[in-house]
């Protein structure tokens, strides 16, 4: 995979050192979307040139110029006072021929490019690299012809000079590709980060005898997740034993974790749980050693379900207690509610009706605090049936009409 990762950033490279063309069109579907946006990143922190990288979503020319003019505006208000002390002249605020709405979409994108641009005091050693990667393109037509009119400029002396200008169309539907023999000073690429390329590209990489075997094990690890993840488990087995083996002698204790819970995982999914909850509580050891929040969360969730599936209820009350605390440790307010909310339930089943009230009420405050209405409606519908149980009528009819809101509203509950 890492094979994928350096393909792509060379791809990139050579279009920004190249002269001929202003314009590269990525065509880059879901798999290929955060690939791309990570490389340019990397690029970009590598640098001298200039990079203004844009990932709203489109819906329209003008609400996309207006989006993207806001993001740049954001950005400028903290780079305008830096450049000041620097000795630059800079304006307070964007040009009217930016801001203005009253202005042709095509013409506010253009003219915030050579703003940007503007700001630039070595246009000979720093280029303005402009990106537009929208994360949705609700309208693949408008968005290509809006992109042709930015980019149309006439030789010898184009607007655009010392500029290189990105753009991500979906991989399914892509006007700008599908038309390239009709553009000129434009160049097309299409990565492919689909899963048959991964796969090939990782068992590539898994046994290669000439590369660093760290950096094998860490291929045949994702093989061994890809292997779980298609229900290859005959496959990810072997994997996942190889990996406990290495791990086991030469660590990382995390490592060692991690692909002992893989082997849990594949008895899990495949129905043997006595073998599963064994392999669980030997990666337990290693991660605690290790004393690795990632693991620990991994691993004691896989406990706490197979626990509360099979109707051990007060085993698995324990573990979604550890995975609140390891929840609220790192600060993970999603999961900390996923945890009380299945406290909660332990403890009704155990019959302890006001300690299942406590965690859910504690998961009430919580959801309002984290602004989670799935979250929220989940534990006032569960609390509403305790009052029902109890025969408390009054109770439930307090919190009726939250719950009625959210629900007009459309929220519903988190899935058990």
């Amino acid at each position: 995979m890492r094979k994928l990762f350096e393909d792509m950033r060379l791809r990139l490279e050579s279009f920004l050192a190249q002269r001929r063309s202003l314009l590269l069109v990525v065509r880059a579907g879901p798999a290929e979307y955060l690939p791309l946006v990570s490389c340019l990143d990397g690029i970009e922190q590598d640098s001298s040139d200039e990079f203004w990288l844009f990932q709203e979503p489109f819906e329209s020319p003008s609400r996309y110029a207006q989006a993207v003019v806001e993001s740049f505006r954001v950005r400028y208000t903290v780079l305008a006072p830096e450049l000041r002390k620097a000795g630059f002249e800079v304006p307070l605020d964007l040009p009217p021929e930016v801001s203005a709405q009253s202005y042709r979409p095509v013409d506010r994108l253009r003219s915030l490019l050579l703003f940007a641009r503007s700001l630039i005091d070595d246009l000979e050693g720093t280029r303005l690299v402009a990106g537009f990667l929208p994360t949705k393109i609700s309208n693949p037509t408008e968005f290509a012809q809006l992109i042709l009119a930015v980019a149309a400029h006439e030789m010898p002396q184009p607007w655009c000079h010392h500029m290189r200008i990105l753009v991500r169309e979906d991989a399914q539907l892509a006007p700008l590709s599908d038309n390239a023999r009709t553009m000129t000073a434009a160049e097309f690429y299409a990565p492919d980060m689909g899963q048959a390329s991964v796969q090939a590209s990782l068992e590539q990489e898994a046994f290669n005898a000439g590369l660093p075997l760290p950096q094998r094990m860490q291929s045949l690890l994702l093989l061994a997740g890809m292997d779980l993840a298609y229900q290859r488990f005959p496959e990810a087995s072997k994997k996942y034993a190889l990996l406990a083996k290495y791990h086991g002698a030469l660590g990382p204790k995390p490592l060692h974790a991690l692909s002992l819970n893989g082997i849990g995982e594949v008895f899990d999914r495949s129905g043997n749980k006595k073998e599963a909850k064994h392999y669980y509580e030997l990666a337990l050891v290693p991660a605690v050693q290790a004393q690795d929040p990632a693991s620990l969360i991994n691993i004691t969730g896989n406990l706490a379900n197979l626990n509360r599936l099979g109707g051990n209820w007060r085993d698995a009350l324990g573990y979604y207690e550890g995975l609140s605390m390891l929840a609220k440790a790192v600060g993970n307010d999603e999961l900390q509610l996923r945890s009380l909310e299945q406290m909660g339930f332990c403890k009704h089943k155990l019959g302890d009706v006001k300690g299942a009230w406590e965690h859910w009420n504690a998961g009430v405050t919580l959801a309002r605090e984290a602004a989670s209405k799935e979250h929220l409606l989940d534990c006032l519908e569960r609390i509403h049936g305790l009052y029902k149980e109890a025969n408390l009528a009054a109770r439930g009819r307090e919190i009726e009409p939250e719950i009625t809101e959210l629900r007009r509203q459309g929220v519903r509950p988190y899935p058990a």
